[in-house]
């Protein structure tokens, strides 16, 4: 027994650092630009496009498009795209452009074979958009004033192709405000964020909130036909641009960008879903999940292993403890996480697991995804696939 109390505690210790180390790298690494109306000014004629596809978002739509339209920028426009809404998405698309002449709907009735419908809906927002350069925005997202200026000044001085920018999640069931805290420790790992600035890696990452990329940059990468079936599009977007021989950055906006991000539990469990898309095959998923069950034991170790005191390896698994707490504290305070689901790690792991082990189950019985309404495969899910994790 002490034997396997000692590996599982340097196993969870060891866990637990790389945790921290990753942490810190990319909060010090991901810098945190701010809306500034006077940062950028773009020649005469020249346009940004802002590009929104929704489907089914009514609930939150018109006051996050509100936010949007505020911005007084001569130079915006706006493209809302109604991705074959069922509620009242259109409806409140087509009032909102009855009082601004900038924003310009089109609505949509079907998805072609072989695309994603939201990646579909992007694309023809290319197609009704004048802009040299493109703001990809999911239409809930709210878009403080200045925050395009800002975005676009950080990007000419980064001299980069594409910039996506970190939100700020506010409000939201409970569910999601106790698994958020795993939840991005997990994307900071698995898609190793610090690296996402460094020219010298292959890292890149793009955000559905606010993906910023130049017309040219997009054509030469292909454009979205390019990411017809990816999942992670956002992602994907920056990846095509960097392949192509593009520059691309990643930024934080707490202040500027923030979302209700999945309103209701139910909203969660059906949005959690579609990441399962990333594992591949039947086989993956399995073996993905096998090692799930080893993080998940080194995850709750410092708070289980106690049960043992005075035995050496709960002692580890005490300061080990302290030390998730301190990790959990760090990543709230650098990327504005609920506070209080930070201090307990052990619950937000648990939510967290619980979502995932949920998704993948349900993509192991269906035999793919579903998702915005449109049901996937696997297999097409994986032929269409430009980013790997």
């Amino acid at each position: 027994m002490s034997v396997a109390l000692w590996v599982i505690a340097v196993a969870s210790a060891a866990w637990w650092l790389l945790q921290l180390s990753a942490a810190l790298r990319t909060v010090h690494s991901v810098p945190r630009i701010a809306p500034d109306r006077g940062a950028w000014s773009p020649p005469d004629d020249v346009t940004v496009s802002v590009i929104c596809p929704a489907r089914n978002e009514a609930d939150e739509l018109e006051a996050a498009m509100r936010t949007r339209l505020s911005d007084p920028a001569p130079w915006l426009e706006f493209i809302a795209v109604n991705d074959r809404s069922t509620d009242a998405t259109g409806e409140i698309f087509d009032a909102l452009a009855a009082k601004d002449d900038r924003l310009t709907v089109v609505h949509l009735t079907d998805c072609p074979e072989g695309w994603l419908g939201k990646v579909h809906a992007q694309c023809r927002g290319i197609d009704a958009a004048t802009g040299e350069w493109f703001v990809f925005s999911d239409a809930d997202t709210h878009v403080e004033p200045g925050m395009v200026a800002g975005a676009l000044a950080h990007l000419h001085d980064e001299r980069a192709d594409v910039l996506g920018l970190l939100p700020r999640i506010v409000d939201g069931p409970w569910l999601l405000r106790a698994a958020l805290p795993a939840m991005m420790r997990m994307l900071i790992g698995a898609l190793r964020l610090w690296e996402a600035n460094d020219d010298a890696k292959d890292r890149v990452m793009g955000v559905g909130a606010f993906n910023l990329v130049s017309r040219s940059a997009l054509d030469r990468a292909g454009g979205m036909d390019a990411l017809r079936m990816e999942v992670a599009d956002d992602v994907g977007l920056a990846h095509i641009v960097r392949e192509a021989g593009g520059r691309a950055r990643l930024a934080s906006a707490p202040e500027g960008v923030w979302i209700r991000w999945y309103r209701t539990v139910g909203d969660l469990l059906r949005g959690t879903e579609k990441g399962v898309a990333k594992a591949g095959s039947r086989g993956k998923l399995v073996f993905g999940l096998s090692i799930a069950w080893v993080l998940l034991v080194c995850e709750l170790a410092p708070f289980t292993l106690w049960w043992f005191w005075p035995a050496t390896p709960a002692i580890v698994a005490l300061i080990v403890g302290g030390l998730a707490i301190i990790v959990s504290l760090r990543l709230a305070v650098g990327c504005r996480l609920p506070v209080l689901w930070s201090l307990l790690p052990p619950l937000s792991t648990l939510c967290a697991a619980m979502l995932s082990i949920r998704a993948v189950v349900l993509a192991l019985c269906r035999g793919g995804i579903r998702w915005k309404g449109d049901a996937h495969t696997l297999k097409a899910a994986r032929d269409g696939e430009r980013v790997q994790l």
